[in-house]
């Protein structure tokens, strides 16, 4: 089983969209549409008695969407979780995600935590390289903040007299921090969806570290009861 095809097993039979989100598709989509409808409420008080009726109207909007949430959104998922799988809690979904990754490696011919610690390193390779992406991502964002500051305190030194050079320096640090911060966000959330497979595998990786430790356990336990009863 090569580790493209685990990989993708793992992406979409044992997503948390796939266990459970997939199903409740419906209720959330009633859920937005409610909370939109009901943001009339916030806009009518605001109108009707000004500022502090708009206040009011927000916080009876507050009341509601947690009330909602719980009755459409929570309340379904775990009546989903309790038919599908026998599960009362959301805790307990990666047990169950675990059990399912273990029958499927044990029919692939991964039943032992050698076979698994091979299987692991292959895994993890993805990792290594998603790991020199980051690292990549970071310098690029350093350079460009210390071509903004070069460029600014090129600016700085132009500026006369002393007291608007204070001012300028102040605003320009303020702008370096908030290019930062932008620049982060934004390669955020590209790498979301690019490196959505790498994400995949580290976590599979850590998923199948997980199970070896369980099948040294188990083998540590059954080797201690026969020595017991021996």
């Amino acid at each position: 089983m090569a580790g493209e095809k685990l990989i993708r097993f793992y992406r979409t039979k044992l997503s948390n969209y796939n266990l459970i989100y997939s199903f409740m598709m419906t209720n959330i989509c009633f859920f937005g549409l409610l909370m939109i409808l009901f943001i009339a409420l916030p806009l009518a008080f605001g109108l009707a008695f000004g500022m502090n009726g708009l206040w009011f109207g927000l916080l009876v909007y507050a009341i509601l969407f947690l009330l909602c949430y719980y009755i459409v959104i929570v309340r379904k998922a775990r009546k989903i979780l309790w038919k599908s799988y026998r599960l009362r809690e959301f805790k307990k979904l990666h047990m169950l995600k675990l059990c399912l990754l273990r029958n499927y490696l044990a029919k692939n011919g991964f039943a032992t935590s050698e076979e698994l610690a091979t299987l692991q390193k292959v895994v993890e390779e993805d990792h290594v390289f998603g790991t020199k992406n980051v690292t990549i991502k970071n310098i690029a964002t350093l350079l460009v903040v210390l071509i903004m500051a070069a460029l600014g305190a090129v600016f700085i030194l132009e500026a006369s007299p002393e007291g608007h050079r204070i001012f300028v320096a102040g605003l320009l640090a303020l702008l370096v921090v908030c290019i930062a911060v932008v620049l982060r966000v934004v390669g955020y959330v590209i790498s979301h969806f690019t490196d959505a497979k790498k994400r995949h595998a580290r976590a599979l990786a850590r998923d199948i570290q997980e199970l070896s430790a369980s099948y040294i356990m188990e083998r540590n336990t059954t080797y201690q009861h026969i020595a017991k009863w021996s």
